[in-house]
């Protein structure tokens, strides 16, 4: 039986997400042994020999860790595990020195470069700790040549509704990535080289240009190294399970204005833009997003311009729960995200000092050159 490698770093904390409260849960009902199957053959269509990074958090995981590299093993892979600090490693950090915090951190990097280095294929597994600004995983993606997947397990804050979205996230796991790709494929069959327009009950009213040459990420739920070939980003040897976006940088001339949930749940602040000649000429908080407006304010470089165009296809996963929350980040049919500023991970030009602010729309209608592609935030092409 093949043995994981483990090599722990302490002292620095990774993350998914901290916009949304933790949440304490039951034990998980999902079949990981399944899922973890899938993700192993089908997605990353593992070889033998093969070294897969896990990077994991031991208090966050609810049986993916454990199910991942059973199923590494049995397809003749070696899991190399990289596991993300305890609560007591940070409160040790916290009270090292300044030069002993940078050296144990240059340590933490030295290692984790040559575990991605020395392995083909990487999983990022669920985590619910404090956000690293530096966004290590996709940065050792960047410097490696591993193909990699998110599978980040987002959860909401209301307890009972965790068992009803982990089925929904298995249903959408086990979704063929040719029908995800045929969905991806019809929406940027309508859009390439269109003027494309936003609309939505909170106000936006926002048009912008897709490039008729444009490069487009399609997440289809395939990691192989037949997919990943050709990839011209950090992104395209990325893959998020579920998966099911359709994904572009190349937009230009936007126009009018933009409003979008700041985060993936109505409850989230709400954000606005109002764009001329494809730049922001104001940014302000419609509902307690002060913050990220004064972050905003404050950062440098590109952060006016129009960054990213996602609409997501996925058919297993809701656009939206009752309670407001939308599950795996907005990738449920339907729902629409802008971004602006930086969009260095899916291989745009762009760079800002605050990285990407994003616009969730779950609601929106989206137009084509007046082709209807989604309304009232149902997808109405690829069906």
């Amino acid at each position: 039986m093949t043995r994981p490698v483990r090599i722990a770093a302490a002292g620095t904390a990774l993350c998914l997400s901290a916009l949304l409260p933790a949440v304490a849960t039951a034990q998980s009902r999902v079949d990981w042994t399944r899922l973890a199957e899938l993700t192993v053959k089908r997605t990353l269509k593992l070889a033998p020999g093969e070294r897969v990074v896990l990077f994991w958090d031991q208090a966050s995981d609810r049986g993916a860790a454990t199910a991942m590299r059973a199923a590494i093993a049995a397809q003749g892979g070696v899991p190399v595990d990289l596991s993300a600090p305890t609560a007591a490693d940070l409160e040790t950090a916290k009270r090292l020195p300044p030069e002993a915090r940078s050296l144990q951190k240059a340590r933490r990097d030295s290692l984790w470069a040559a575990a991605f280095r020395n392995a083909e294929a990487a999983i990022w597994l669920p985590m619910q700790t404090t956000i690293l600004a530096d966004r290590p995983f996709e940065h050792l993606v960047e410097k490696s040549r591993v193909r990699s997947i998110h599978f980040h397990w987002f959860l909401p804050a209301e307890a009972a509704d965790v068992p009803v979205v982990e089925a929904m996230y298995a249903r959408a796991i086990a979704v063929d990535p040719a029908v995800l790709d045929a969905r991806i494929a019809a929406v940027e069959t309508a859009v390439r080289g269109a003027t494309v327009k936003i609309t939505t009950p909170l106000g936006t009213n926002f048009s912008f240009k897709v490039a008729p040459n444009a490069w487009v990420h399609r997440n289809t739920g395939d990691a192989s190294k037949a997919k990943v070939a050709n990839a011209r980003s950090v992104r395209d040897r990325q893959e998020e399970l579920p998966g099911g976006v359709f994904r572009t940088t190349d937009l230009s001339a936007g126009e009018g204005v933009l409003v979008g949930y700041a985060s993936f749940d109505t409850r989230s602040p709400i954000i606005q833009a109002t764009f001329a000649k494809g730049r922001v000429t104001t940014f302000e908080s419609k509902r307690g997003a002060e913050a990220i407006v004064s972050t905003w304010q404050k950062a440098t470089g590109d952060k006016h311009l129009q960054a990213e165009f996602v609409v997501s296809t996925n058919p297993e996963l809701a656009a939206l729960l009752p309670s407001g929350f939308m599950p795996y980040y907005g990738y449920g049919s339907g729902v629409v995200r802008v971004a602006i500023g930086d969009n260095w991970e899916s291989g745009g030009k762009n760079r800002s000092s605050n990285g990407e602010v994003l616009f969730f729309m779950p609601d929106a209608t989206v137009e084509a050159n007046g082709r209807v592609v989604v309304k009232g935030g149902k997808l109405q092409v690829g069906q």
